[in-house]
């Protein structure tokens, strides 16, 4: 089969040819009908700082946002069957840590893998995917819009742990994952969103797809709008997609009393928040991350979402390529609302 690897440090990737994978007795065999790009399959194709410092194992397959359709599954495989429609979670659990036996295997002591990363990915004609990490989709699901189920249940994560509903939110950094943030949001009750980001482009598309104001962070004043429409008060909770620590203690800022700041973007660096005592303690501030999609109750949620036609997935498919012209794919990632779908 063919599949996109990476096989050695250093920039770029190469298509080639590789066998069909054996599966196991609990894993299922999926046929990939579509694949997203994400940004961290950029950095990967870069070999950035981060990436050449963390634990990828070389040689192996990218990608980690897919739908598919099952091909074979193993002797002990219980829920699925050949004809399936599927997405897949990026992590895999190993099942009997602390964390998976409270209700958090998304985030795993023991984590048995993560797709694309050191465990083979979905930047390929099949996949093999433990039955613990695979998603049952509607046997009319659209793949293309499927593919983007994993980084739409990142956002909507996020917002569970906000609990937006009737609440002013903000979202700070409207990548893909930012804009599906803003549709969501008021998919869940949020009575106002607010938008920022330093890319024109995008900020008008989250006015599009939910924002109801959105700012731009090299000229408007994020904690002077929280105030003016709030009478003072600041907002109710604060998402932040950025990383970025000058914008995080502007995110503190903005927020009421009492409010909550859902971390989702990666902090390059140490994160300092000055006068912490007075702006976060006595305040009573609630700081808290997320890491991936709650397993599995925010796939629950984001299925009911998606099939009531609460939020609509392809409102993020900003083009599409065959896996052989994969460089477009990359050319165009920063120019382009959405994710690029694969089609290996």
């Amino acid at each position: 089969m063919k599949a996109l690897r990476k096989t050695k440090p250093g920039e770029g990737a190469e298509i080639v040819d590789i066998p069909i994978p054996e599966i196991g007795e609990h894993d299922l065999l999926i046929r990939v009908r579509a694949a997203a790009m994400c940004k961290s399959d950029m950095e990967v194709f870069e070999w950035t700082p981060l990436v050449a410092s963390t634990n990828y194992s070389l040689p192996f397959t990218l990608g980690h946002e897919f739908s598919g359709e099952v091909e074979a599954v193993g002797k002990l495989v219980k829920n699925f069957k050949p004809g399936d429609r599927v997405a897949g979670e990026t992590h895999i659990p190993c099942g009997y840590c602390h964390e998976c036996r409270t209700d958090n295997q998304h985030i795993c002591t023991n984590n048995m893998g993560v797709l694309g990363r050191n465990v083979d990915g979905c930047f390929a004609e099949y996949i093999r995917l433990p039955e613990v990490s695979a998603i049952k989709l509607q046997d009319d699901a659209d793949f293309k819009q499927m593919a983007l189920m994993e980084p739409m249940g990142t956002a909507l994560h996020a917002l569970q742990k906000a609990e937006p509903s009737g609440k002013i939110v903000a979202i700070l950094g409207v990548g893909t994952i930012g804009l599906m943030a803003c549709e969501l949001a008021k998919a869940l009750g949020a009575v106002k969103v607010i938008s920022m980001d330093v890319n024109e482009n995008r900020l008008a598309y989250s006015l599009k797809v939910g924002a109801d104001i959105a700012l731009n962070g090299m000229k408007d004043d994020l904690v002077k709008t929280a105030k003016e429409l709030t009478n003072g008060v600041g907002v109710d909770c604060v998402i932040d997609f950025t990383g970025n620590t000058k914008v995080i203690n502007q995110a503190i800022d903005a927020l009421a009393t009492a409010g909550t700041l859902v971390h989702v973007g990666m902090v390059g660096a140490e994160l300092a928040i000055s006068s912490y005592m007075y702006r976060v303690v006595y305040r009573e501030i609630k700081i808290t991350g997320i890491y991936g999609r709650h397993m599995y109750k925010t796939w629950e949620l984001l299925m009911r979402l998606v099939n009531s036609g609460k939020v609509d997935p392809s409102a993020y498919i900003g083009m599409e390529v065959p896996m052989e012209d994969y460089q477009k794919a990359l050319d165009e990632f920063n120019n382009i609302n959405g994710r690029a779908i694969v089609i290996p």
